[in-house]
């Protein structure tokens, strides 16, 4: 026996055809062009428009986030935010054209016109970035243009709709910027329909910083930064020597911490800086054997080790973190308030503690804020990234930032001058950016003769390359001294 697929209900297919209609009505009124009278009028047929017009939104969140994702139900009162000022914005101009009986009329048409510009809207959000960052101060424009032509295609609707002349539709224009497009632009952003899902947590979050909230942390803190001051060996007097201070200032994600302590070893193998170094580390898994990244803990270090140098020695500062647009460097560890730190306080503190002769590295974005203010004679100054761009690379996961590896565990095996190792890894990173369709970080460099002069002499008792195993081989935690100071999660 053949069997027949069961025909659509006549029903079905009356709404089906409405929805068409209704939406081809709505594209000829984004056109400008005469579209009330091919709209097909009813309730059903308004609810299956913001039915659709959920379901687009929907797609396009999902197309964003992939199947691992999860339905957001919270986010429905925001997609539906604009109903009511749809039907109060209506209400009004069909009173102000006395025809208060098409009011669902005015409804339909104009939930079928923005059923349109949402499509367009969800097609800009999917645009990448870099696109949009080439529009340079045309961006707002472009993003609120549909905004604008929707305005002008609601009124020359509403005008046919209500058959009203032109001094109404003048007013029409005005009712649906306030009571329509005004209440829904400062909504502001929305959120998805379909999100990414939430990390289960098992408990090692919550035990990562319970240590960070013990009382512990709080006495054991001035005994940690008292001992690492102690360890710190004076210079051997007639002999220019290198020192090393090291801070992971963001205590949310271990990459800082990881990189501090390659560059400790690192500097301790290749440029003679073991018993010259000072590691200052916020996070949650150090706070019991590390002192804190601090402004104080910094103050106290940079004291220290001027104390200890000659004046032919010189320190490197080396400052890894997330940076502002303010260019203020991050220096945060929940449940902590500390005080964030600027390159003038840095300037300040590097002066007060004596020390002339200075290498800084800032890896953070917008780390270029920091060349100018510590530029001087005897000062190389190095950031990650220009002073209004990002740097990338600081995953949780990751063992360094793009800078970091490019410039420490690449080109500083491979040469021993400071200088050189910057133009290799700026060359290195902006290669790695471009094929990953990143913006252009363009880290930034400022150096002065005297301490030129002083490198480059210091450089010829360093060894040219070395050969030691990849920073990447020492185990996730290991520190110098051999002890585990971090978890990775």
């Amino acid at each position: 026996m053949e069997l027949n697929p069961t025909p659509a209900s006549p029903a079905r297919q009356n709404r089906l055809a409405d929805l068409a209609h209704n939406l081809i009505a709505g594209l000829n009124a984004l056109a400008l062009r005469k579209a009330a009278p091919m709209l097909r009028v009813g309730v059903a047929g308004w609810i299956l428009l913001e039915l659709l017009s959920l379901a687009i939104d929907f797609a396009f969140d999902f197309a964003a986030i992939g199947p691992e994702g999860r339905f957001v139900s919270d986010a429905l009162g925001g997609k539906l935010f604009h109903l009511p000022w749809l039907m109060l914005a209506v209400w009004f101009a069909a009173c102000l054209a006395g025809r208060r009986e098409d009011w669902l009329r005015g409804v339909v048409g104009l939930a079928a016109l923005w059923i349109w510009l949402s499509l367009l809207w969800n097609v800009f959000a999917l645009l990448p970035a870099e696109l949009w960052d080439g529009l340079g101060n045309a961006d707002d424009f472009v993003w609120w243009a549909p905004a604008g032509w929707g305005l002008l295609a609601s009124v020359v609707l509403l005008g046919d709709a209500f058959d009203a002349a032109m001094p109404k539709r003048l007013g029409m224009l005005l009712i649906v910027a306030l009571c329509y497009l005004a209440p829904t632009i400062m909504l502001g952003s929305q959120m998805p329909l379909w999100a990414e899902a939430p990390i289960e947590d098992d408990g090692r979050e919550a035990a990562r910083w319970q240590a960070a909230r013990s009382e512990a942390a709080i006495y054991r803190q001035p005994l940690l930064l008292t001992e690492a001051i102690s360890r710190v060996e004076p210079g051997e007097a007639g002999r220019a020597e290198l020192f090393l201070l090291a801070v992971a200032g963001h205590g949310a994600q271990d990459v800082f911490l990881r990189e501090a302590d390659k560059v400790e070893r690192l500097f301790s193998e290749r440029f003679g800086t073991a018993g010259h170094s000072i590691v200052l580390v916020n996070n949650p898994a150090t706070v019991l054997d590390r002192p804190l990244a601090t402004v104080s803990a910094i103050e106290a270090s940079l004291r220290a080790l001027g104390e200890r140098m000659d004046d032919e020695d010189v320190l490197f500062v080396f400052l890894t973190s997330h940076g502002a647009e303010d260019h203020r460097f991050d220096l945060s560890m929940w449940p902590w308030e500390l005080e964030q730190l600027t390159p003038q306080r840095l300037g300040a503190l590097l002066d007060a503690a004596g020390i002339r002769h200075r290498v800084i590295l800032v890896s953070a974005c917008y780390s270029g804020g920091f060349v100018a203010p510590l530029a001087g004679p005897d000062t190389l100054v190095m950031a990650a990234a220009r002073a209004d761009r990002s740097s990338h690379g600081c995953s949780h996961e990751a063992d360094w930032t793009f800078f970091g590896r490019a410039f420490f565990d690449e080109a500083l095996r491979e040469t021993s001058s400071f200088t050189e190792a910057f133009a290799r890894a700026r060359a290195a990173v902006g290669t790695r950016e471009a094929a990953e369709g990143l913006e252009a970080s363009e880290p930034q460099m400022a150096i002065g003769e005297a301490i030129k002069a002083r490198l480059d002499g210091m450089a010829a008792g360093w060894p040219h390359t070395l050969q030691a195993r990849r920073l990447d081989a020492l185990p996730a935690g290991q520190t110098t001294s051999g002890e585990c100071a971090q978890t990775r999660c």
